[in-house]
């Protein structure tokens, strides 16, 4: 496979060049589909053909893939080996020692220096695929991910090349005294530091329009009165919860209240509540969540189990809006891919558009051969929909599905637009209840994605789709 010239990834090389030949670390942010497999190929048969080089990969499925491509798709690498979980650490050993380029996970490189800290010494170059991930989403005091906290202490005097997707979105820091909402580039930066920034500002003049496929997302409400109220009765149960939390902290602590009633989500973990409020406070976040992302059938023995009233339990539709809108849109539609949260959901629409004579493809952290299974999906010539949780969308792409179905949304504007970009450009669709505060939750997300990611998506509400 011949490798294709482009005029932004030649500015990325030379720049990284120039900043590691000043002993700078890089971190470089490269949005999903633009050839990150691509540019570390060139970075080690160009700028670091005769340098010692490891690369980092998050993931086993992502490990694979990143050998297979650059052994077979890109024309090879000199000197290039893998170490993998469940090899002895003598046979590691021998790889590292042995090998110019070592594509590794971070767990299985960190175990081996543990026994074998002699390895660092030649090492001069680590390259951190999606280099976000080492970051703790929400962390006390440990900001960083088992085992970078010891990786970065480990091999301090090399340098570093991060590379990310997305580096725009915030992470929670909790203190002995604070909860700090932190940006996670500020944080990349003091964690691996000297680290000059290369983000798609910098190269958006060069050829990387003529490369980038947009994605058409529509915000797409369902109808469905019987969810509605049911939300719309949770709703309302955890504003008064909400507002009996701030009450007894404005009596009880009465300079932590404004804090409160500005962020509140923010500084509850913070506070001293009676314990019985919060557990329930959450309770009832967890069960909307239920309703707003399971299967009719499946929420309401939660619903029941909470205490609500079994007469309104026995009106609920034994096919959800959302489902009965998946199935709509998948009649519509020749390849679709659904993503949701929970497995009972995968199942439940697996069996649904079975039964509509859909051909499906499901995946989720259960099946052991994933990338077959989308393979199959990939090469369907039938009218077919590939159902997803979140493990089982990990580390992929599908260019070949016609829609995206987001069944229900995540509160993180990263993962939203992660999933959005997994079909790397095309269309998508954000499913939503009408009348309810999921609705005010799915403009909220988008608006911040739009606001961080503005240069591959276009977005529509329904009303506004031309």
């Amino acid at each position: 496979m011949s490798i294709e010239t482009r005029e932004y990834q030649d500015y990325i090389v030379e720049k990284i060049s120039e900043l590691v030949c000043t002993k700078n670390n890089v971190i470089l942010e490269l949005d999903c589909g633009m050839g990150k497999r691509v540019l570390v190929y060139r970075l080690l048969t160009e700028i670091f053909k005769e340098k010692k080089v490891v690369v980092f990969l998050q993931t086993h499925s992502s490990l694979e893939e990143t050998i297979q491509y650059l052994k077979e798709e890109y024309g090879g690498v000199e000197g290039l080996a893998a170490i993998k979980s469940g090899s002895n650490a003598s046979y590691r050993k021998y790889i590292i020692a042995n090998n110019r380029v070592i594509l590794t996970l971070p767990t299985v490189f960190s175990n081996t220096l543990q026994k074998f800290p002699e390895l660092t010494d030649e090492i001069e170059i680590c390259i951190i695929n999606e280099v976000d991930q080492i970051i703790r989403r929400v962390s006390h005091r440990r900001v960083l991910c088992v085992p970078w906290n010891k990786i970065i202490q480990q091999m301090n005097d090399k340098v570093f090349i991060g590379m990310s997707g997305t580096l725009r979105d915030d992470h929670l820091v909790l203190d002995e005294n604070q909860l700090l909402l932190r940006n996670e580039l500020k944080t990349l930066i003091d964690f691996i530091p000297k680290s000059a920034i290369i983000t798609i500002e910098d190269f958006s003049d060069t050829d990387l329009k003529e490369y980038i496929r947009h994605t058409e997302v529509t915000i797409h409400p369902v109808i469905d009165e019987k969810t509605a109220e049911i939300i719309q009765m949770l709703t309302e149960q955890i504003e008064n919860l909400k507002n009996e939390i701030i009450q007894e902290v404005k009596e009880t602590s009465p300079k932590d209240f404004h804090q409160l009633e500005r962020e509140f989500y923010q500084r509850l973990p913070l506070l001293s509540v009676e314990t019985e409020l919060i557990e329930k406070f959450n309770r009832l976040l967890l069960l909307r969540k239920y309703v707003y992302s399971m299967p009719a059938n499946t929420y309401s023995n939660y619903l029941l189990r909470y205490g609500i009233d079994e007469s309104i339990l026995r009106n609920l539709p034994k096919i959800s809006g959302k489902e009965a809108e998946v199935i709509n849109l998948v009649k519509q539609t020749q390849k679709t891919t659904i993503l949701c949260s929970f497995l009972s959901t995968v199942d439940s629409l697996t069996a649904l558009l079975g039964k509509q004579g859909i051909t499906t493809f499901k995946v989720t952290g259960k099946i052991k051969n994933k990338n077959e299974i989308i393979d199959s999906f990939k090469k369907s010539k039938e009218k077919s929909a590939l159902i997803l949780s979140p493990i089982g969308e990990r580390d992929i792409d599908i260019p070949q599905t016609d829609l995206i179905v987001v069944f229900d949304l995540v509160n993180s504007p990263k993962t939203v637009y992660q999933k959005m970009k997994r079909s790397r450009g095309g269309k998508v669709i954000l499913l939503f209840y009408e009348n309810t505060s999921e609705k005010k939750k799915v403009k909220r997300v988008v608006s911040e994605i739009a606001v961080r990611y503005p240069w591959s998506l276009i977005m529509y509400s329904n009303d506004e789709k031309r």
